[in-house]
């Protein structure tokens, strides 16, 4: 719960910090999580994923963007001897390095707290994770932007072996 607190009050303090304090847009996101590392040996599922996001604006200059969101997937492990439900709590930043143009590539990072629901032990846990990613916005027909990214995600820091990658498409309603 500490953790929750925690990183939801860095998320406020970031708000702050952004260009302007409110939304300039909502999106929503899903794809495929490929695993990797621990998860692989332990014979943990490929799974979809799905979640919303925020533009929250631009932060510290106009080529970076500030985007927080929410998502959610499911680890199965074989036999059903494992199952874990996993919100992950997300702070990115957005580098448009040519410039917010109608097609934009970005490169991106930003830490995670990850909650961890375990349906086996009837147990929970959070753990603090970080991603990096890259991919393309598309403007496409009036306040809709098409989103496609790769991200190469570690759940735990502190166990850095716990990781996947993401495969991902969104679309974004601008404000």
């Amino acid at each position: 719960m500490k953790k929750l607190v925690v990183m939801l009050a860095v998320l406020g303090l970031l708000f702050l910090a952004a260009d302007t304090s409110y939304a300039r847009g909502i999106g929503i996101k899903g794809g495929y999580a490929v695993m990797g590392g621990d998860y692989a040996d332990a014979e943990i599922d490929d799974t979809p994923f799905f979640g919303v996001f925020f533009d929250a604006g631009n932060f510290l200059f106009n080529s970076l963007k500030f985007k927080p969101g929410l998502d959610y997937l499911t680890l199965k492990g074989p036999n059903d001897t494992f199952e874990a439900d996993v919100w992950g709590i997300h702070i990115d930043w957005y580098w448009h390095f040519l410039g917010q143009t109608a097609i934009s590539p970005f490169l991106g990072f930003g830490p995670a707290l990850n909650l961890y629901d375990f349906k086996t032990s009837h147990e929970s846990d959070s753990d603090a994770g970080i991603e990096g990613f890259a991919g393309c916005e598309f403007a496409i027909a009036g306040p809709f932007t098409l989103i496609l990214e790769a991200r190469y995600v570690i759940h735990d820091i502190a166990s850095t072996d716990t990781n996947m990658w993401k495969l991902g498409v969104g679309i974004q309603y601008n404000f």
